[in-house]
This record gives structure tokens, C-alpha cells and sequence, in this order.
């Protein structure tokens, strides 16, 4: 049985939007650095699946799901748009993100995704932090999603902002790894060390 999300609203700005694991005290945080410029549908960093839009700012609705096949599609409107491997970095917490804002809010209205009703929400999903994933990125309205608001744009005074992009993030199990563990009795002294170089000047 497929465990699915809420459906959240993501704000899409630059033309991106990521699917972050929430980072738990006591874990070292991971570096999310992105190269924009590899012009990939789905770019994976550290703790974070980051799908790039065909439009550049928009609201586009987001649910994610884990289930048990690779091969079982989400329904027949669903169009795949990359899969790519996920190593949890955390305790495998995973939520839709605004680009700037952190955890999307609830979207309007709801999506049918596996035969199910996902209901407006907040989108998260728990992984388990031994398990690697393949993580499909399915999409409604992609393929036109930019000739759309191009031609939306023209006919209003202010920029369109919904109804171009949905995104359905499925993770799928793969394999194991090793868990993720937190630094036992690391202090925040010697977290700033380890990511700076050197302590920060009122702890000197």
C-alpha cells in the first residue's frame, strides 16, 4: 500500500524547487549547493531532491509518496520526468519546500495519485534512514507548461501563477546503507570548527 502525502503548494522561484530532508539536531547540516547551470530536470545534493521548473516563478502543487514498486505508475495523466537515486543524510524526514520559504503550506484542492484521494495539506513523508531510494519525479502539465504562461501572461495585466505544474515525488526502495548517525556529544563549538575552519570569535 502506497503511503502518500498531503498535497502542498510550493512558491517556485528561479525557475526551481526542492524536496529537502529535515535536518535533526545533533547531525552535522549538508552543504545544498546547486549547479543551476547542468540544465537537469531533477538535480540531487545532499539531503535534497531539487526539480527545475519550465516556469520561472509559479505556485505548482506537490505531493509525495513511497511505494513498494518501481514499475507501478501513479495514474494514466502522470508523465515521468527523471528518476535519480536518494541517500538519507538524517533521520529521512522529507518535505516539499518553497525555493526560499522552507515547507510548502497546503495546496487548494486535492490530487488522485495510486487510485488514492491525497487531500490538501502540509507534504511530508518519512523514509528510513538505512533504506537508498529511487526517487521518480512524475509531473501533470509539464510538457507545455511554459507556452502556457507565456500565452496567460500576454492576455492578463499581472503575472500568472497557477495552474501550469503539478509534481508527484515517488520514493521507492533500492537498497541500504549504513544510517546516518548524529556526532556523539559534538558540541556547537566543534560543528563551527569542522564547517568553518576555526571557532567563531565569542568562543575563542
Amino acid at each position: 500500500m502506497p503511503k502518500i502525502s498531503r498535497v502542498g503548494a510550493v512558491n517556485i522561484e528561479h525557475g526551481y524547487f526542492p524536496v529537502g530532508e529535515l535536518w535533526e539536531p545533533g547531525f552535522e547540516r549538508r552543504d545544498h549547493r546547486l549547479d543551476l547551470e547542468a540544465r537537469e530536470p531533477v538535480i540531487v545534493v545532499p539531503g535534497q531532491i531539487v526539480v527545475t521548473s519550465r516556469v520561472q516563478e509559479h505556485a505548482a502543487p506537490v505531493v509525495l509518496a513511497v511505494v513498494d514498486r518501481e514499475d507501478e505508475a501513479p495514474g494514466p495523466s502522470w508523465t515521468r520526468v527523471a528518476s535519480v537515486e536518494y541517500r538519507p543524510v538524517y533521520r529521512g524526514r522529507m518535505a516539499a519546500l518553497d525555493t526560499m520559504n522552507g515547507p510548502s503550506g497546503p495546496a487548494v484542492d486535492g490530487l488522485e495519485v495510486f487510485g488514492q484521494r491525497a487531500e490538501p495539506g502540509d507534504p511530508f513523508v518519512d523514509l528510513a534512514p538505512a533504506q537508498v531510494y529511487r526517487a521518480q519525479v512524475w509531473s501533470q502539465g509539464r510538457a507545455d507548461s511554459r507556452e502556457r504562461f507565456d500565452a496567460a501572461t500576454r492576455r492578463e495585466e499581472g503575472p500568472a501563477r497557477d495552474g501550469f505544474e503539478t509534481y508527484l515525488i515517488v520514493f521507492v526502495p533500492w537498497g541500504t546503507q549504513s544510517p546516518p548517525l548524529p556526532a556523539a556529544g559534538a558540541s556547537r563549538r566543534e560543528h563551527l570548527v569542522r564547517k568553518h575552519g576555526k571557532p567563531p570569535l565569542n568562543m575563542r
